[in-house]
């Protein structure tokens, strides 16, 4: 009985000490306010709806099957379909 009592406590012990138990649970990224085309919200024109992003331009070589020629030119995407960041509200001074 006291070989059972023992064996239970230093399971505790070692369960108590390991490293992994000690930790908590990892916090969740920040969501970011990307777009589908890798720009974030202040890129693209709130009127317009237009990116002003620059998009790298690639064309590959298919029999060597790597990229040959890179360079950046406008963004194509049409509008912002990333995270909708929060309204901002102006409230006015309560003076007397």
């Amino acid at each position: 009985m006291i070989e059972g009592a023992l064996i239970l406590l230093a399971g505790i012990l070692v369960g108590r000490l390991m490293p992994g138990r000690r930790r908590g649970p990892k916090p969740r990224p920040e969501p970011k306010p990307i777009c589908e085309c890798g720009h974030g919200f202040h890129d693209h024109d709130p009127t317009s709806n237009a990116c002003h992003g620059l998009a790298e331009l690639k064309r590959y070589s298919i029999a060597e099957q790597r990229k040959v020629f890179d360079k950046y030119g406008p963004c194509t995407c049409r509008r912002y379909v990333g995270p909708e960041p929060l309204p901002t509200y102006v409230a006015t001074e309560i003076a007397n």
